[in-house]
């Protein structure tokens, strides 16, 4: 039996279980493998880990019974009923309690995230910066200060060279605003009263590149750079030690730069054949990877690959 844990109207997890049923090799997609209607009970002690999981009316399956697993996400629990400190609590030892047993199975586990990761979904580019340039990839430049005159003088030079303003990337969220007027400086500068600010370099129409095993699918045709680019983005993925990551670059400075990385690859976002090929390269990595020991998880500095 592979689990897909994930949603059930999640394109990726939809697409390889279709794909693994036409092999004739059963899946299941679980939402939340924690909670009700799942029962799972996990032995463990310094000698041995073992467990059984039930899904439904189903026979429990044991640690060996498992082929595969590919993880899409780490199931939420259903806040009706709690309170919010007791909802907080709970749904962080679930979390913890999924990512060790996750990191104990013998079978090939589709992404095995380490725990920078795992508690961090939405890591800031930033933060990815020395495994990227560590592997060979450009990222975009970015600029963090407190100090308002740096922070105009960043914008000063890309006006120099023609660029009409500088991008701020909050490092907690996803949202860019163009920092341009006189009035977007000076509500900059506020803010760097309260803390330090993160600008970039504005960047042209970013594409995707989704690294599945030692596959690099890009979204639509290759650029001219993929050649140079392909080996880096596997040594990054071989860095981050995941299986399965998604990549964007964009032209900025003249060349393909990393804007965004996202251990958690959005297939929605690419276009039909893409996704095929990444739905296809998934299977291909459940259905022949050889079971190995886990291997020892690490932080996002990437010091050992997996």
């Amino acid at each position: 039996m592979y689990l897909l844990l994930g949603s059930p109207h999640d394109p990726c997890c939809v697409g390889v279980h279709a794909a693994l049923a036409a092999r004739g090799r059963p899946a299941h997609i679980v939402d939340n493998l924690l909670s009700h209607p799942v029962r799972w009970s996990w032995w463990l002690d310094s000698e041995r880990s073992s467990s059984q999981l039930a899904l439904d009316d189903r026979a429990p399956l044991a640690d060996d019974e498992i082929e595969g697993v590919l993880v899409r996400d780490t199931g939420w629990l259903d806040p009706a009923g709690w309170q919010p400190k007791d909802l907080l609590y709970m749904q962080a030892e679930a979390h913890a309690a999924l990512l060790g047993w996750l990191w104990s199975l013998p079978c090939p586990v589709l992404n095995r995230y380490p725990p920078a990761t795992w508690y961090r979904p939405q890591l800031p580019l930033l933060s990815w910066w020395p495994l990227l340039w560590r592997s060979g990839l450009p990222a975009l430049e970015t600029l963090v200060t407190n100090v308002p005159g740096e922070a105009r003088a960043f914008g000063e030079r890309l006006a120099a060279i023609g660029v009409p303003g500088a991008i701020y990337r909050p490092l907690t969220t996803s949202a860019r605003y163009l920092v341009a007027s006189e009035g977007d400086w000076a509500g900059l500068a506020a803010l760097q009263v309260r803390a330090p600010v993160c600008l970039a370099y504005p960047h042209a129409q970013p594409r995707s590149a989704c690294v599945v095993g030692e596959q690099v699918v890009w979204d639509g045709s290759p650029p001219p750079e993929a050649g140079a680019l392909e080996p880096a983005l596997r040594r990054f993925a071989v860095a981050t030690g995941l299986a399965f990551v998604e990549v964007t670059l964009a032209e900025a400075t003249g060349c393909l730069r990393v804007v965004e990385v996202e251990p958690h690859p959005k297939l929605e976002g690419f276009g039909a054949e893409a996704q095929g090929t990444i739905i296809a390269g998934l299977v291909e990595l459940l259905a022949t990877r050889t079971a190995a020991a886990a291997p020892v998880p690490v932080g996002i500095e990437g010091r050992e690959a997996r």
